[in-house]
């Protein structure tokens, strides 16, 4: 389980570089589009002056320094720019620089030659200091060029404002990401050690601690997982009482009869010269006993396998075509007991389910109906629609239950007169697979008893759709 919060960590880390990144990148680009901007307006403001003064200066029939120096300090359009003014032949006939004047000299720079060559040229540096801008313009006339003018720029004051604008944007990033660190890293602790929380509760269940409690304040997800994980817990301790108990139950009752095979055997086996009237009364108390060994581990396995697979096999079953094979299977029984069965089956009554469960359930519950009844009396099975559920109606005239054992009879192992299901072969088993198998296929179980009168149990199934139609 560590490696996994190991790599959430990293997971959340990660997001948090990536976060850290795209947040340097977007205050990385406003200052680009600044620097853009700047160099944008200085070209559209640096080609307007040159193209100015150029056309002024085509007005003139000869280009010279007092006509270039006139026109720049009229039009005033390049104030705080080197200026510089050339003949067709790359001459300088005008400077405006006091310091090192190019008058008189040939300037073959790059942007002058193209100029010349009637083409518009601008071109913008930029470092930490300055931008550093060049723009010129070809005099024209007649279609010819007459000379070109040249315009320098070197600003300082938006280089540094630009760089005062990164530095800010900089420190205003390294913020942000020390504060974004510190409370991620306050919430990855906050949230691991919750985590971690959760890890120690399910750990605590795999040994078998099902009254631990993981302890939770909040309303986030972590404190429903918390939640659902208690539920859980009480679940799961619930479950495992009821399987000691089963356990429990189960070992006594095949306890039971395994003593008495042992002391019947020991029996015949220690008695010197036992009659073989006797040795038959033995075997045959003996094999009674088997045969409770049967029924019980029979009903132990239809519970088993129901468990592990509950809806197996479902299919369209005829519930009367049931009702009478289990009839015919406990005539013997009922003659036996001298109990009359009558059913009332008008027709057939299909519902989807299993046969096997089907068949246990219609077969447990005749079977008690006949076993708890009197000598004489009468067991009345019926099958009717009830709405868009098929009723069948289990109903004798036998001994009853108590009002206080109705609320445990479902309960595996339970029984109500135990010398008598004893007498009567019973596991205590029989309404608890009636139970548990009715709930699976999505039936609903009812029960009236009124003690010394008789019992009637109720199983609503739901009826197929084409059944209920017909």
């Amino acid at each position: 389980m560590s490696s996994h919060l190991r790599s959430l960590r990293f997971r959340i880390t990660a997001s948090f570089v990536a976060m850290i990144a795209a947040f340097s990148l977007v205050n990385f680009l406003p200052a680009q589009m600044v620097q853009q901007q700047i160099i944008s307006s200085k070209q559209s403001e640096m080609l307007n002056a040159a193209g100015t003064l150029a056309a002024a200066l085509e007005g003139y029939s000869e280009l010279t320094a007092d006509n270039a120096y006139t026109v720049v300090t009229v039009l005033e359009v390049a104030r705080d720019r080197r200026v510089l003014v050339t003949n067709k032949s790359g001459l300088v006939i005008y400077d405006s620089s006091k310091l090192s004047p190019t008058t008189g000299r040939l300037a073959l720079f790059p942007d002058l030659i193209t100029a010349l060559r009637n083409r518009d040229v601008f071109r913008c540096a930029y470092n930490s200091i300055a931008f550093e801008s060049r723009a010129a313009v070809p005099i024209m006339r007649g279609g010819a060029p007459l000379g070109a003018v040249y315009l320098y720029d070197y600003d300082t004051e938006n280089a540094a404002f630009l760089q005062q604008m990164r530095s800010n944007l900089l420190y205003l990033s390294i913020g942000a990401s020390a504060l974004g660190l510190l409370f991620v890293a306050f919430v990855l602790l906050r949230f691991s050690s919750r985590l971690g929380v959760l890890v120690r509760g399910v750990s605590s269940i795999g040994n078998g601690e099902y009254d631990s409690k993981i302890e939770l304040k909040g309303e986030d997800e972590l404190s429903a997982i918390a939640h659902e994980f208690n539920d859980l817990t009480d679940r799961l301790g619930a479950l495992e009482k009821t399987r000691r108990q089963f356990v429990s139950d189960a070992s006594h009752e095949l306890k039971t009869p395994l003593a008495s095979i042992k002391l019947l055997s020991d029996s015949i086996i220690q008695t010197p010269d036992i009659r073989p009237e006797d040795v038959r009364e033995f075997l045959t108390d003996i094999n009674d006993e088997i045969e409770r060994l049967t029924r019980i581990t029979e009903s132990l396995l239809a519970l088993t396998r129901h468990e592990v697979k509950p809806n197996a096999r479902a299919e369209r079953c005829d519930v009367a075509a049931v009702v009478r094979k289990c009839a015919d299977i406990l005539r013997g029984s009922a003659a036996q007991c001298g109990v009359m069965v009558h059913l009332d089956l008008p027709g057939e009554f299909f519902v989807l389910a299993s046969t096997d469960s089907l068949h246990q359930i219609v077969f447990n519950l005749l079977e008690n109906a006949i076993k708890y009844n009197r000598k004489g009396g009468e067991v009345f099975v019926s099958l009717s629609y009830d709405d868009d559920l098929t009723l069948l109606s289990v109903r004798d005239t036998g001994i009853g239950i108590p009002p206080n054992h109705l609320p445990h009879i479902f309960k595996r192992f339970y029984r109500v007169d135990k010398a008598r299901s004893r007498e009567t072969g019973g596991t205590g088993l029989g309404l608890s697979i009636v139970s548990e198998f009715v709930d699976s296929m999505g039936g609903r179980l009812e029960v009236d008893s009124q003690y010394g009168v008789g019992s009637e149990f109720r199983v609503y199934f739901v009826t197929l759709r084409e059944e209920v139609g017909s």
